[in-house]
C-alpha cells in the first residue's frame, strides 16, 4: 500500500481547479513515461495515456478519470487585503468558513477564507451565500492588486493525512483516487495478456459541465468504456440505496444511462474469478462523465465504476487505499477479458 499511498499523494498535491488542469500535465507526463507507451494532450486540455496490446487490430478501451477538482475564482479585490470570489464547481458551503486556500496570482499566495465567530451570530443561522465569503490575504490592496485580478483561480490548501485502516483525507479525491488506480493498473499490466489498446483519459473540466470527456470520446472513438469516479460512502445521514461501504471494494455502478449488457458481462466476471466488488444501482442518471462519454459519436457501450467518498466537494475527502487497489484490480481483469 506504500507504493499506493505515495503516487496518491503525488497527485494530491497537484493544483487543478476545473479549468487549470493543464498546469499539472509536466508531472503526469513523467508519470506517464513509467507506465504508457505514449502520452499526449488534446486541445481541450485532457491527457491521453496509451497502452497498445501485442494483438493486431485491437479493439479500443477507453478508461476515464476526470482530474479536476472544485474551487473558486477571483472577482473582486477588496481594502485590506480581501478578496471575493465565485465557485467553480459544487462546494459544500457548510465547511468553507475558516478553510485554509491558495491564491494562484501572478505568485502563489495563501490566504483563509472568513467565517464568523459563533459568538456573534445573531437571528438566522443559515448557511452563508459564497457572495458572503472572502479570502483574507493579509496584503494591503494596492500590494494585492499587483498580484491578484479578477479571474484567477483559487484552491484547497490541504494536504494529504494519513487516517486509521489504510484511510487518507484530501482535497481533490474526487477524482485523483480514480486516476491513482488507473496508473497502478497500467504499471502492472502484461501487454502480452492485454485484448485491448487502452486509452486511458485523465479528462477535464467533469465539475464544470463534463466537457473534456464528450470531446476525447469522440476523438478516440472506442469500441467500449469504463468510466470511473467517485461515489458516496456509507455514513449517517445517507440513504443506503445512494451508498456504498468503505473499505469493502469498489463499486460497479446499473443505471439506464450505461450499457446493460456490458456491465452484466463485468459483474458476471468478477462474480466467477471471485474478485470482491459492491453495486449499486443509480436507475436515471449518475452524474459523472458517463452521460457524456456514452452519447459521444455514434454512441459508446459505457459502464461506470466506482471508489466510495465520503466528505465530496470539501477540502477533506475521504477514500479507501484498499479501495484504490480494488479498482486497480478490477481494471487490470477487464483488460485481460477478450469480447466484453
Amino acid at each position: 500500500m506504500d507504493k499506493l499511498k505515495d503516487l496518491l499523494r503525488e497527485l494530491c498535491a497537484l493544483p487543478t481547479v476545473s479549468g487549470r488542469e493543464k498546469e499539472s500535465k509536466k508531472s503526469l507526463f513523467a508519470l506517464a513515461d513509467k507506465c504508457f507507451d505514449e502520452a499526449y494532450e488534446d486541445s481541450f486540455g485532457n491527457l491521453v495515456l496509451v497502452k497498445k496490446s501485442t494483438m493486431p487490430s485491437a479493439p479500443r478501451l477507453m478508461i476515464d478519470a476526470h482530474f479536476d477538482e472544485v474551487g473558486m475564482m477571483v472577482s473582486q479585490v477588496h481594502e485590506g487585503g480581501f478578496l471575493s470570489v465565485a465557485p467553480i464547481g459544487g462546494l459544500d458551503m457548510r465547511v468553507l468558513g475558516a478553510t485554509q486556500v491558495v491564491v494562484y496570482g501572478k505568485q502563489s499566495i495563501n490566504g483563509v477564507l472568513t467565517s464568523t465567530p459563533p459568538h456573534l451570530l445573531t437571528g438566522d443561522k443559515a448557511l452563508p451565500k459564497i457572495s458572503d465569503i472572502y479570502v483574507d490575504t493579509g496584503f494591503d490592496k494596492e500590494k494585492l492588486e499587483g498580484l491578484v485580478s479578477a479571474g484567477d483561480y483559487v484552491g484547497f490548501a490541504s494536504g494529504m493525512t494519513e487516517l486509521l485502516n489504510n484511510r487518507v483525507a484530501s482535497k481533490g479525491l474526487d477524482d485523483k483516487a480514480c486516476a491513482c488506480a488507473i496508473f497502478d493498473m497500467a504499471s502492472r499490466i502484461d501487454k502480452t495478456r492485454l485484448k485491448y489498446d487502452i486509452y486511458a483519459v485523465i479528462s477535464a473540466q467533469e465539475e464544470t459541465g463534463k466537457n473534456g470527456a464528450r470531446f476525447v470520446a469522440y476523438d478516440i472513438s472506442p469500441n467500449l468504456a469504463i468510466i470511473t469516479d467517485v461515489c458516496f460512502a456509507r455514513g449517517e445521514g445517507i440513504e443506503t440505496s445512494e451508498s456504498v461501504e468503505m473499505g469493502q471494494g469498489a463499486c460497479v455502478d446499473v443505471s439506464a444511462c450505461t450499457s446493460i449488457p456490458l456491465t452484466r458481462a463485468i459483474m458476471k466476471m468478477l462474480d466467477e474469478r471471485k474478485i470482491p466488488h459492491q453495486r449499486m444501482c443509480e436507475p436515471s442518471r449518475t452524474y459523472t462523465n458517463n452521460e457524456a462519454v456514452s452519447i459521444s459519436g455514434k454512441g459508446v457501450r459505457t459502464a461506470l465504476l466506482g471508489i466510495p467518498l465520503s466528505g465530496m466537494h470539501t477540502p477533506s475527502e475521504i477514500v479507501s487505499l484498499e479501495d484504490i487497489k480494488s479498482l486497480s484490480d478490477i481494471l487490470l481483469e477487464i483488460a485481460y477479458e477478450e469480447g466484453l
